[in-house]
C-alpha cells in the first residue's frame, strides 16, 4: 500500500461493496460534494480520492489491497480499538504521526484533534466528574476524511464525552470527527437508540472524546486543550 489510509473509508463504501457502488460514491464525492480540484477541491485530497478508486476499481488491485488490509488490522484486537489506541495515527485520516502528539495538537491532514499524554490525563482527573449539560447546538461530524460534513444536532456535553442527534444509526466504536462552534474533537461512538423527536425518527448517539479542543482558551470544562 503507498500509505496507511483506508481506500474504503476514503470513498465512504463498506469493504464488500460491489464495483457499481464505488464507482457511484467515486462519482459523488468528485461531483456532487465538490472534490474534484476543477470545482474548488483540493489537490491532495482528490489525489487520495483517485488512489484509492484507481485500487478498489481493479479486481488484482482490490484483492491485493484487501490482503494487505487484512494482515494490517489482524495485529492487535481489532481495527476499531486499534484506532482508539494507538498513538502515531491519527484517528480519523489514518495519517502516520512522527511523534506523540502535544496538547492542543492538530492533524495537519484533517485538523483532527489528537489524543495526547495530556488526554490521558484529564481522563483520570475527571471520569465524569461534571455532569453532562445540555446543550442544543448544530455540529457536523465526519465520517471518514476527506468525506461530507453530515448534520447533527448535540443534546448534551461533558468533559468525556457528548450525545447527538442525527438521521442515520452509527455502529458502536465508529471513529468521527466532530466540528461546532465551539470546539473541534475526535471521538468513538458508544452508543446509539432511537427516538422520535420533533415528530421525526432520529438516532440519539453517544460518543466518548478521544482528544478536543476549544475555540476559546478557556472552554466549557477546561482551560486548555484536551
Amino acid at each position: 500500500m503507498k500509505n496507511r489510509r483506508n481506500y474504503y473509508r476514503i470513498l465512504q463504501v463498506q469493504p464488500d461493496a460491489p464495483f457499481e457502488v464505488i464507482r457511484a460514491s467515486y462519482r459523488a464525492l468528485m461531483r456532487e460534494l465538490r472534490q474534484h480540484p476543477d470545482l474548488g477541491g483540493s489537490t491532495s485530497d482528490a489525489s487520495f480520492i483517485n488512489e484509492a478508486y484507481e485500487t478498489l476499481s481493479d479486481p488484482d488491485r482490490r484483492a491485493a489491497y484487501d490482503k494487505a488490509l487484512a494482515t494490517r488490522y489482524s495485529r492487535g484486537t481489532g481495527a476499531a480499538d486499534r484506532r482508539t489506541s494507538r498513538i502515531e495515527d491519527c484517528p480519523v485520516c489514518e495519517q502516520p504521526m512522527t511523534q506523540r502528539p502535544q496538547a492542543g495538537e492538530s492533524c495537519p491532514t484533517c485538523r483532527t484533534p489528537l489524543r495526547s499524554q495530556r488526554s490521558a490525563e484529564l481522563d483520570k482527573a475527571c471520569q465524569r466528574s461534571l455532569p453532562r449539560m445540555k446543550s442544543d447546538d448544530r455540529i457536523a461530524y465526519y465520517l471518514a476524511w476527506p468525506g461530507k460534513a453530515r448534520p447533527g444536532r448535540m443534546v448534551d456535553i461533558s468533559p468525556k464525552g457528548m450525545r447527538f442527534l442525527c438521521g442515520e444509526k452509527l455502529p458502536p466504536k465508529t471513529i468521527l470527527k466532530i466540528s461546532s462552534p465551539q470546539f473541534e474533537a475526535s471521538g468513538a461512538v458508544t452508543n446509539v437508540s432511537e427516538v422520535i423527536a420533533a415528530g421525526r425518527r432520529r438516532f440519539a448517539v453517544g460518543v466518548c472524546f478521544l482528544a478536543i479542543s476549544f475555540a476559546e482558551s478557556k472552554g466549557t470544562f477546561l482551560s486548555t486543550s484536551a
